[in-house]
């Protein structure tokens, strides 16, 4: 996780580590999940390890599978997590009270994220840019 004082962007590890986090949670193997979004476990595996490039399609089909919101892969820190037992859909905010969301707001925030991920992902090319100068 790459942090400043304005932003944070998650790298692959992260969130690959979230998909693994929840996976186990859900009691689901590798395989069940590969299988589920259509690849091969090794393939998978890369994700979980942060070894490939995940893309917002397979948080949201491996999100599916779990039924999980996909905002949790992408905002659960490692070594904190919420366990949403009823499975309905949650907003989390530090300090405040749990809301829950609807499927516009999901969709809404899901492409803020996809706009964030990308900018995020400009931002790191930007600074890999002026670190080789």
């Amino acid at each position: 996780m790459i942090e400043s004082d304005n932003f944070t962007i998650l790298d692959n590890k992260t969130i690959g580590r979230n998909l693994a986090l929840f996976r186990k949670l859900r009691e689901k193997k590798a395989i069940e999940v590969a299988e589920y979004i259509g690849i091969g476990e090794a393939a998978y595996t890369k994700y979980e390890r942060g070894e490939a490039k995940i893309t917002i399609e397979i948080i949201q089909k491996v999100a599916e599978l779990l039924k999980i919101d996909p905002l949790q892969m992408l905002s659960v820190k490692p070594g904190t997590f919420v366990e949403n037992v009823t499975n309905s859909s949650i907003a989390i905010q530090e300090n405040s009270i749990f809301q829950t969301t609807n499927d516009q707001q999901t969709q809404l925030m899901l492409k803020l994220i996809e706009n964030v991920v990308a900018m995020n992902e400009r931002l790191v090319t930007l600074l890999e840019k002026k670190e080789e100068e």
